[in-house]
């Protein structure tokens, strides 16, 4: 039964990495919280890794998706997913420090949920910039790419999230990209930043045996497996429902719901 419930939570991250670019990492981190807590003496590295291997599997469904849409920018996608590289070491030692516990990681991740619960519930309604001529779209420079992707890798190593949840509303708000292009590169770029965080935790030598025996370092490919699969199936529907449905229903029912999550985390510490 469990691993039922886990292939339809990985559907639901995978449509959210597919609909909004933010990787699902914001579905998977707190799935793992649950399932982990309780069950290692600091369970972060463990949580964090398995659900960067989810997010990176999720990322490269949807790109899959965008590439036949073909809404692939594959140079800036690039540049910004390269640059997430530095973000991730960054946090990699953060996470493996003596001070990092599950309980400051808890509250900075209920603190990204809810501010990306506020941000998407008093988003205004974007100009129609999809429309625009393909030479008026704004262009991500590498100066752009080194700011977004570093903040990017630093936030999904320490939160265990694919890093959108700080490039998105940088795309959208300061460099006015269209939103289509902006999930498109932030999609891509969670592929390059989500494998270099979980591969990082993969080279660690843990304390503590997963909870189950399909275990490289600190990712547990056994739990991760049935999120990844349904992560597969959730991204191609995400990225289908991005041109279906409004970008302000999608934003509102993620907001309620990442309100919802950070609540029942922070009831839980105390």
């Amino acid at each position: 039964m469990i691993y039922i419930i886990l292939l339809l939570i990985g559907i639901l991250g995978g449509a959210l990495a597919g609909l909004l670019g933010v990787g699902g990492g914001l579905i998977f981190t707190p799935v793992l919280i649950f399932l982990y807590a309780g069950s290692f003496e600091n369970p972060v590295p463990w949580i964090i890794a398995t659900s960067l291997l989810c997010t990176f599997a999720a990322s490269v469904s949807s790109i899959r998706k965008h590439l036949v849409m073909k809404n692939l920018f594959i140079k800036e996608s690039l540049m910004v997913g390269s640059c997430g590289l530095i973000g991730t070491l960054s946090g990699k030692a953060i996470v493996t420090s003596g001070w990092y516990s599950e309980t400051e990681f808890i509250i900075l991740f209920s603190l990204l949920l809810v501010y990306t619960g506020f941000r998407f519930l008093r988003a205004k309604p974007a100009p129609p910039a999809d429309k625009a001529e393909p030479s008026d779209i704004p262009v991500i420079r590498f100066h752009h790419a080194l700011l977004i992707g570093a903040l990017g890798g630093l936030v999904a190593t320490i939160a265990g999230v694919g890093g959108g949840i700080v490039m998105v509303p940088i795309m959208l708000m300061v460099l006015k990209l269209p939103y289509m292009k902006t999930i498109s590169i932030s999609s891509a770029s969670i592929v390059l930043i989500s494998f270099f965080g979980w591969a990082q935790f993969a080279f660690s030598t843990p304390v503590e045996t997963a909870l189950t025996s399909f275990s490289i370092g600190y990712v547990d490919f056994g739990t991760a497996t049935p999120l990844i699969l349904g992560a597969l199936i959730g991204a191609n529907l995400g990225v289908y429902l991005s041109s279906v449905i409004s970008r302000r229903q999608a934003e509102t029912i993620f907001a309620l719901m990442a309100l919802a999550v950070a609540a029942r985390l922070v009831y839980g510490l105390f």
